[in-house]
């Protein structure tokens, strides 16, 4: 969740089944209902890529993502993530900052990511920036199906 402030969860990773893919759309439109109308669908290969707008309010992007948590790429049914993949998406973190993004941020609690642009030092869609992203998501802990097990 990815996960922004002006820029946004970057994560992505390919979708595994239809009901991840389903549960991303949901992450979606509920950032949507959360008054995020700019927040984007997952792409075709379930990857996710957010670029937050300048200007948006980082409490509300942060509250939308708490009420949605629950649908967020890599959470299980009651919203929360496993210290295993919550480590993975640090791996992942450290692997972008080792290709030269030195500041790019730890994600939090609940494995957000919050991408800031100024912070950061690159636009989201920099292709140096976007090949790093795409080298370390190896990285990344495999979907979470909302569905039974």
């Amino acid at each position: 969740m990815a996960t922004v402030n002006s820029g946004a969860p970057t994560a992505s990773a390919s979708a595994a089944a239809g009901s991840d893919q389903a549960s991303e759309l949901k992450f979606s439109q509920c950032m949507r209902d959360q008054g995020l109308t700019w927040f984007p669908d997952p792409g075709p290969d379930g990857g996710m890529k957010v670029s937050v707008p300048p200007g948006t309010d980082q409490s509300k992007y942060e509250k939308a993502e708490e009420a949605c948590k629950a649908y967020a790429p890599g959470a299980n049914q009651n919203g929360t993530i496993s210290d295993e993949d919550l480590n993975k998406l640090r791996q992942m973190a450290q692997c972008i900052r080792d290709h030269g993004f030195s500041k790019y941020p730890d994600p939090d609690a609940n494995g957000g990511t919050h991408f800031d642009p100024k912070t950061v030092g690159v636009e989201p869609d920099d292709p140096a920036f976007e090949k790093a992203r795409q080298e370390c998501q190896k990285y990344l802990p495999p979907r979470k199906s909302g569905g039974n097990s």
